[in-house]
């Protein structure tokens, strides 16, 4: 079985991903790949907290989750896997990981970045590392809900 959904979402673990996305696809595990908060307790607890205890949760660094995603085809889990930016998914790459699509789900307002979406700003860097993982060939499906428009992130960039 296939990994259900690698999504980006600057939010990470929150209500959207808890309570639409696993309802909507039947997700028993959410795993988190953040090299800072894999590695601050706190911080790593306070975003396992979130989900509820019928659903498996974890936090890895970016390495463990390639792994991870690398030793996962023959696993029969429902896993949603939620990243904060592009370059992780880049990071992902570089361990001669192959993913083919991802979804972003929130990049949301910050100063530099422009408007793509009501979801979706972007800055020069977060642009640049899509178009390289394009490159690689990861399609990126832009998708805030489950029953929303899906927009291909290479006809807004």
């Amino acid at each position: 079985m296939a990994i259900q959904l690698i999504r980006i979402d600057d939010r990470l673990i929150h209500g959207q991903v808890v309570i639409s996305w696993a309802g909507e696809l039947q997700s028993n595990e959410i795993i988190l790949g953040d090299n800072s908060i894999s590695e601050n307790e706190w911080e790593r607890e306070l975003y396992l907290s979130i989900v509820p205890t019928t659903i498996k949760a974890d936090v890895m660094n970016v390495k463990n989750l390639a792994t991870f995603i690398s030793n996962y085809e023959n696993d029969s889990r429902k896993t949603i896997i939620l990243v904060a930016a592009p370059q992780v998914i880049e990071k992902i790459l570089d361990y001669d990981v192959q993913i083919e699509k991802v979804n972003v789900g929130g990049i949301h307002y910050r100063e530099g970045r422009q408007q793509y979406l009501n979801y979706l700003y972007l800055d020069d860097q977060e642009i640049a590392s899509f178009k390289r993982c394009m490159k690689r060939g990861v399609r990126f499906e832009c998708l805030d809900v489950p029953h929303g428009k899906k927009v291909p992130l290479e006809n807004l960039v």
